[in-house]
């Protein structure tokens, strides 16, 4: 089992960023001295939070980072022009000497796509082509692509990715149809693990599996990633008291996004079923669960907003001295 963090760069509009930056930093450098395994960036455009860009945050992060993998939790595709996300990620691969992972979502905000001139009827198409040309791009070979949104003739990449074929291509989908494009399309499914329906993880794992079987890919190999929400502290109770109430305030500013509106209304749900605050014994049995449902990769954000640094990285220490061993 392997556990990465989010670098949760989104701070209120207004606060001191170079000082929240640095406060990163030294928990993403503690996070690699502690053995974590992977950090994901966030990509946000016209945000109701300051959102530093993903791919100048992964630029920063990989002298910082050991040997940890560094990706996109999660790269809107459909925002960009994939020639440029092959080149940047083509950059990346080499800076960090193969360390880098692509990971890309199709977007929900509508005041995103509208800002880029994208129509959500699009933004799927835009995503499945954008996957390809990328691919294609990083064989190196020279590209005559006759798409849609993407037409090139005759394109080469400026720079060849230094893994061959170019870093995994992870895929965050929450609905039936969206998993089994990250089945045909991806590396790897990144699973949503925060529905508040019980039965959403095993059921969508199943068109997982399905869909691989039917693409012809294999079900044994594939990484695993599931992103989650955790808190680490010696009791639940003291989790609970600690990290809910900036759980709440950071929910409550994404609910205000008509998309995500059911995360305020249904926010006790998902402190029930979802949100991972605990003792390590606690943390132990819930991903336990989540490794019976064959989950190896556990990404979790280590904090909310506005809870002090000093808690987040006691979280991530008594976490990876007291939960890392019953997975290792």
């Amino acid at each position: 089992m392997k556990f990465g963090i989010m670098a949760s760069h989104q701070y209120p509009h207004g606060d001191d960023l170079r000082r929240h930056l640095d406060e990163l930093f030294g928990t993403v450098e503690l996070a690699a001295e502690l053995g974590y395994d992977s950090v994901w960036t966030i990509n946000h455009f016209q945000s109701n939070l300051a959102t530093p860009q993903p791919i100048s945050m992964m630029a920063s992060l990989i002298p910082r980072t050991g040997n940890m993998t560094i990706g996109t939790g999660i790269l809107i595709l459909p925002l960009f022009h994939p020639v440029h996300v092959a080149e940047e990620f083509a950059t990346l691969d080499h800076l960090s000497d193969g360390r880098v992972v692509l990971g890309v979502g199709a977007g929900y905000r509508e005041n995103e796509l509208a800002a880029f001139g994208v129509d959500p009827a699009s933004r799927f198409r835009r995503f499945d082509e954008g996957i390809r040309l990328i691919r294609a791009l990083w064989s190196g070979e020279t590209v005559d692509h006759d798409g849609e949104f993407y037409p090139l003739a005759g394109g080469t990449i400026g720079i060849r990715p230094l893994t061959p074929g170019g870093p995994p291509i992870w895929v965050g989908a929450g609905g039936r149809k969206s998993v089994r494009r990250a089945a045909r399309l991806g590396d790897a499914w990144y699973a949503p693990g925060n529905s508040p329906n019980p039965k959403y993880l095993p059921e969508h794992v199943t068109v997982y599996n399905d869909a691989l079987a039917e693409y012809g890919k294999d079900t044994e190999t594939v990484e695993r990633p599931i992103g989650v929400e955790l808190y680490c502290a010696p009791s639940t109770d003291e989790a609970v008291r600690t990290a809910l109430p900036h759980a709440r305030t950071e929910y409550s500013t994404y609910a205000e996004y008509p998309a995500l509106r059911w995360q305020r209304d249904r926010f006790d749900d998902l402190v029930r079923n979802t949100l991972l605050l605990g003792s390590p014994e606690f943390l132990i049995e819930r991903i336990g669960a989540l490794r019976d449902l064959g989950f190896n990769h556990v990404i979790f954000r280590p904090g909310w907003l506005g809870m002090p640094a000093e808690k987040i990285r006691a979280s991530l220490r008594l976490f990876a001295e007291e939960v890392f061993p019953a997975f290792r």
